[in-house]
């Protein structure tokens, strides 16, 4: 199924993908993000738990960055639900574009479930996955327009981004 979205913060590209780059940031931005920590420099395991229809599924997630630029970056996050009662894959990736009051963020993802989930209704799940990157959206904007330098570059390196989001919703 193929999760996509778009959206404006104000913060500029490089600003931007620093805090894709920021684990506890993106961790903060999911929902149903229990867990995020990074493995390695382009590796990280995530917990994410979902609610469906009164089914609840707890995806151990295992994602990373393929390619870094400077516009964006792309993943694949491959995990699997307790118990391997399901199985999540989702090649995804978010282009930055600056526009004139900020960054405008697209995303895509496209995410193959099986298993018990894959089978129990996938018209649902394309709606909460949607749902799932609405919702991140919403929190990455609220939280980036918090930040007093939010127009402004980093001058830290970047750390290694979450996946995310985008994994189940972007």
């Amino acid at each position: 199924m193929l999760i996509d979205g778009r959206f404006s913060v104000a913060a500029s590209p490089d600003r931007v993908l620093a805090d894709l780059f920021d684990a506890r940031l993106m961790a903060e931005c999911l929902p149903g993000c229990e867990t995020l920590e990074a493995l390695a420099a382009d590796r990280y395991r995530a917990v994410v738990v979902v609610s469906l229809a009164g089914i609840k599924a707890r995806f151990d997630l295992q994602v990373e960055v393929t390619e870094r630029r400077p516009d964006g970056i792309r993943a694949l996050t491959r995990g699997e639900e307790g118990g391997h009662a399901s199985s999540l894959t989702a090649a995804s990736e978010v282009r930055l574009d600056a526009g004139v009051d900020g960054t405008q963020i697209t995303y895509t993802s496209d995410v193959t479930v099986t298993g018990r989930l894959g089978r129990f209704a996938l018209g649902m799940m394309k709606k909460k996955a949607q749902t799932m990157g609405d919702e991140f959206a919403s929190n990455l904007q609220r939280r980036l327009s918090e930040r007093p330098d939010a127009t402004t570059a980093p001058d830290a390196p970047p750390a290694p981004p979450a996946s995310s989001a985008a994994e189940l919703g972007s």
